[in-house]
């Protein structure tokens, strides 16, 4: 008797069908903390984050190709500094060592566990964490 094999695609509905790995930073991340580690920041407007701030928590939205990133600054009371402010979406890439470059410019990335990244910002002053959705 003949053995039948029938091949099925592999899909994870994001596209992925040749059994390439997903790159860990495709998703949605939320900003859910603002450290800083260097340099005078006193009354200059951060990032919003907190329970009662007035704008919402940035967000990284990554696909296959793409990143759209959203922003709102708060003063330390929690008031807004800036209203939201969208870049891109642009593109991405991954250029190993957990670093990627968009739209040109290198994004150092450290994962921790599957659920949070942190990266640099201002020139390495701020350590901001982000949480997968």
């Amino acid at each position: 008797m003949p053995l039948l094999l029938i091949a099925c695609g592999d899909s994870d509905g994001n596209g992925n069908t040749n059994n390439e790995p997903l790159d860990p930073i495709i998703g949605t991340w939320v900003l859910v903390n603002e450290e800083i580690v260097g340099g005078d920041w006193g009354n200059s407007c951060r990032k919003c984050f907190m329970e009662n701030d007035a704008g919402s928590p940035d967000t990284f939205v990554f696909t296959s190709s793409e990143v759209t990133k959203t922003v709102w600054e708060c003063k330390n009371d929690g008031s807004l500094c800036t209203e939201l402010t969208v870049y891109g979406p642009g593109n991405w890439e991954n250029i190993g060592s957990n670093i990627y470059e968009i739209e040109g410019e290198p994004l150092q990335v450290t994962f921790i566990g599957d659920n949070q990244m942190q990266t640099p910002f201002e020139d390495k002053d701020i350590v901001q964490t982000w949480e997968r959705q």
